[in-house]
């Protein structure tokens, strides 16, 4: 969070979605499907066909519940009615919404078609730093494949099989938080579960306040700015820690640390998952982190 310059920021974080379990349908790929990516900041952002229309810019945010969630302004612009509405918040469940809930007929990403996706409308492009963005696909749409974000290629991949069994080292096991991965990271000598969110593009590393009071700084926490959600505003401060962060056999020395967290999960950003190529193995709940030879390339 080191780009925090104005006195209030907003912090882009998961919209938790209550929703059934996805129904969508997905035809029957090739060998594989691959698309460049884009970014929008720092998140993952590829060129996507809804209803046989566009492309439209849609952001990739494994944070995200749900399948899909799109612009209010591209609901209008497709002519598409409410088909429900669905009780939305942020992670720290307060002063939850109700959205309207939409059926789109068709996604279609690199070529590859789902049928009968549920959607979530809201106004992104009400902060400028989602205003090019004209909806949000998470992980639960890619269920039934290797989903891979190749953040140093720039290029998205999807395709059928499954990763070997974990290793530990760069094969980690992840349980999932309403589709959400969720993996076990330390902090010096504190070890918390984190959600690996392509969708924050504000923090490096996010935790909750009760573990950054187990931190040995080694600079002072200071206030960056302020983070909004859906439930209200509150100061972020941030700071570099004495100790490094280890993620499977990857270590992060003085890493920068932001806090609190709005749920009781710490939080790895694409600050942090631009080094890597990422592949999702979802069937199995597992992740394969290959980190690049050339941390920074990417934005």
């Amino acid at each position: 969070m080191r780009e925090f310059k104005r006195p209030l920021v907003v912090l882009c974080l998961a919209l938790a979605v209550a929703i059934a379990a996805p129904s969508h349908r997905a035809s029957s790929p090739g060998p594989a499907f691959q698309a460049p990516m884009r970014f929008v900041g720092t998140m993952p952002a590829i060129e996507v066909m809804v209803n046989g229309k566009g492309p439209f810019l849609f952001g990739v945010d494994t944070g995200g519940q749900g399948t899909a969630r799109i612009d209010s302004s591209l609901m209008k612009k497709l002519g598409l009615k409410p088909s429900g509405a669905v009780r939305a918040g942020d992670p720290s469940e307060k002063d939850p919404q109700m959205l309207q809930e939409v059926l789109l007929q068709s996604v279609e990403v690199a070529g590859l078609r789902f049928a009968d996706v549920k959607a979530v409308a809201r106004n992104f492009k009400a902060s400028p730093r989602m205003a090019e963005v004209d909806g949000i696909l998470t992980l639960n749409l890619f269920a039934d494949y290797l989903f891979t974000l190749d953040y140093p290629g720039k290029s998205v991949r999807i395709s059928k099989g499954e990763l070997p069994p974990a290793n530990g080292f760069e094969i980690l096991n992840y349980s999932s938080d309403g589709g959400i991965p969720v993996m076990e990271i330390t902090f010096g000598n504190a070890t918390a579960r984190a959600h690996i969110d392509s969708g924050n593009v504000m923090g490096a590393f996010v935790v909750p306040a009760s573990l950054a009071e187990k931190l040995t700084w080694a600079t002072e926490p200071v206030t960056v700015g302020r983070a909004r959600s859906m439930s209200g505003e509150m100061e972020i401060k941030e700071g570099r820690a004495k100790e490094p962060v280890r993620l499977g056999r990857y270590e992060f020395a003085e890493p920068t640390i932001a806090f609190p967290a709005l749920s009781v999960y710490a939080n790895v950003g694409s600050k942090i998952l631009r080094e890597f190529t990422l592949t999702f193995d979802q069937r199995n709940k597992r992740l394969r982190l290959l980190r690049s030879t050339a941390p920074g390339a990417t934005p």
